[in-house]
């Protein structure tokens, strides 16, 4: 897979596996009929040593969910989430401009030391170069939603000129941007049918 590629169909990268990360199991909302929480807080089935209690037995949300560094073979070797503090993500969105479906990838940035993980201004900068939608998330506290931006249009140049440590730079301000972005509380409510919960926004925020 060439650098910036999206798979029709994602197959992990040979090598990488989840081991002691359970990065997923903490930063993500989990809405399942068989499993709800809210990103920030650590899943209730998560074991002391980063398993999990209900492996064999686990929502189909999280059978099929992998994260972009097992499944992007771009996405450089060091961007393990559990040890570089940045969460990769495929993630589906509609464009701007005729409306079509395509696929983005989101960079969460689990907290400030994570601009320094190496192969994080590569990664982006691959991502931008093939043309790719790519957003820059901040988690907000526990509960909350993380604030999320496009960042294309202000790394173009940079990763044009290969332009690695002005990657960098831009990435820390986007960073001290997004810490200040807008979050809200995520409420998870009954569903419809009473059974299967859906986590909604609420007004106030932190």
């Amino acid at each position: 897979m060439r650098d910036g590629e999206l798979p029709d169909d994602p197959r992990l990268v040979p090598g990488r596996t989840c081991g002691g990360c359970n990065v997923c199991c903490v930063v993500l909302t989990i809405d399942d009929p068989e499993l709800q929480k809210v990103q920030g807080y650590r899943c209730a089935h998560a074991q002391r040593d980063n398993g999990c209690g209900i492996y064999e037995n686990r929502p189909r949300t999280c059978r099929v969910f992998h994260c972009g560094w097992r499944s992007l073979k771009w996405v450089r070797e060091p961007l393990r989430p559990d040890r570089s503090g940045v969460l990769v993500q495929l993630q589906g969105e509609i464009s701007p401009t005729d409306g079509a479906k395509q696929l983005g990838v989101t960079f969460t940035l689990l907290n400030r030391a994570a601009l320094k993980a190496e192969g994080l201004a590569e990664s982006v900068a691959a991502a931008v170069a093939a043309g790719i939608p790519v957003f820059l998330a901040i988690p907000g506290p526990p509960g909350y939603t993380s604030a999320r931006a496009k960042i294309n249009a202000e790394l173009e140049d940079a990763v044009g000129r290969k332009d690695k440590a002005g990657v960098l730079r831009i990435l820390q301000d986007l960073y001290r941007t997004g810490r200040s972005g807008e979050r809200r509380r995520i409420v998870i409510t009954p569903g419809a049918d009473g059974d299967a919960a859906r986590p909604t926004l609420a007004p106030d925020r932190p």
